[in-house]
């Protein structure tokens, strides 16, 4: 009898475990972990607007003490077409915004993520962007500007699933 109770418990745990939902972003910054706590099961480009307002709550956006999650949406159809709205389109980006500021001057991205450069022309500045290959971006801010200081998160963006073209190259 305790053999089967040792052997039953076993099988619960392993069919408990193979259930459980991969984290869909497995690079996620210790420390800066979103997915599993707040936005699981969301996906771009498989949930819709129905899903996001099951996660997020009905304004489509979550305002926790440090940070502010918010979603924006594709355009899956011909872009003069589609409504451009979250009734009718898929989910894209999940975007997480600090509050308060968070230095990532000092961290170094281990050799996952690609290196790129961006700008955020409504706050103008620029950032570097850290990418890798499952969607999700950190934007950090490049050089000192006067509201924002060099190496301070910007925003974490959890995007769709990056596809590699024939030289290997991320797109």
């Amino acid at each position: 009898m305790k053999h089967f109770v040792v052997l039953s418990t076993a099988l619960v745990l392993a069919a408990s475990l193979c259930s459980a939902p991969l984290n869909p972003y497995p690079n996620e910054i210790n420390g800066l972990n979103f997915y599993a706590r707040y936005l699981a099961p969301l996906l771009p480009y498989k949930s819709d607007h129905k899903q996001v307002v099951q996660v997020l709550g009905s304004d489509e956006r979550l305002e926790l003490k440090d940070w502010r999650i918010g979603v924006l949406y594709s355009c899956a159809e011909d872009f003069l077409t589609c409504s451009h709205g979250p009734r009718n389109d898929p989910l894209d980006t999940i975007v997480v915004t600090p509050r308060h500021r968070v230095s990532l001057r000092r961290f170094t991205f281990p050799a996952a993520f690609s290196h790129s450069y961006g700008s955020v022309s409504e706050i103008n500045v620029t950032c570097d962007v850290y990418t890798d290959e499952f969607g999700l971006e950190y934007w950090v801010i490049s050089r000192d500007f006067p509201l924002h200081k060099k190496g301070d998160l910007l925003e974490i963006h959890y995007g769709p699933r990056r596809a590699a073209d024939k030289s290997g190259v991320q797109n």
